[in-house]
């Protein structure tokens, strides 16, 4: 599934797109989209279903992992000192699994977010087409940005205008990693990873403390 989209989110501007990459988003193209609208809007929708989906999945995946290794953790504080080792090798065990499962997860979800993105900038491409009241899509997109961001008049006046928005201010309106997918797609998996690594010291620290009796 991730296999299919961009594997360089970061990749944004203009200038460093491939004649390849180009030709696949249509910054070049000059026939009328307007009419695809709703086709592009259900693109959009689609992707982001799955999106948003994929997200819940891993999240509750690892709360679930996460819950697990707590269980694990009181075993090690209650079994004998002989008998906690096994606990604390499915500890490790758990947690080497689940960040190569977060790890695997986030580049499917920054995969789809790209999906997303790529419908977001077809539809805005395509409003350029309708007169400035009756771009919808585009204006939401200002609403959007103007919660977070400061250009949001400038980038206004340019996206209401008769020719609309180049491809540099599309970059600008819609941006790689939005302030919702920076916290779900980075900060979020980094505090799990945090987590893990907290389990595993606490797991092993414990069992360290039992074997040298400095706790019993």
């Amino acid at each position: 599934m991730a296999n299919n989209v961009p594997q360089n989110p970061e990749q944004d501007s203009t200038e460093e797109r491939t004649p390849l990459q180009r030709m696949i988003e249509g910054v070049d193209g000059t026939s009328a989209a307007a009419p695809q609208l709703q086709f592009m809007l259900s693109g959009a929708q689609w992707r982001d279903s799955w999106l948003h989906g994929f997200r819940s999945l891993y999240l509750v995946m690892e709360v679930i992992l996460l819950g697990l290794a707590g269980g694990l953790l009181v075993s090690i504080l209650n079994l004998e000192v002989g008998r906690a080792w096994v606990p604390a090798l499915l500890l490790v065990v758990d947690a080497t699994g689940s960040l190569l499962l977060l790890w695997r997860m986030r580049r499917a979800a920054i995969g789809l977010g790209n999906d997303v993105r790529f419908w977001h900038r077809e539809i805005v491409r395509a409003e350029r087409e309708l007169p400035a009241d009756r771009r919808v899509f585009t204006r939401f997109k200002l609403l959007q940005r103007s919660r977070l961001k400061s250009d949001t008049a400038e980038l206004t006046g340019l996206a209401l205008s008769s020719e609309g928005l180049d491809e540099v201010g599309m970059d600008r309106l819609i941006e790689p990693f939005s302030a919702t997918r920076h916290l779900i797609e980075t900060r979020v998996p980094i505090l799990i990873a945090v987590l893990w690594i907290a389990w595993v010291i606490a797991g092993v620290g414990a069992l360290y403390l039992r074997a040298t009796k400095v706790i019993p």
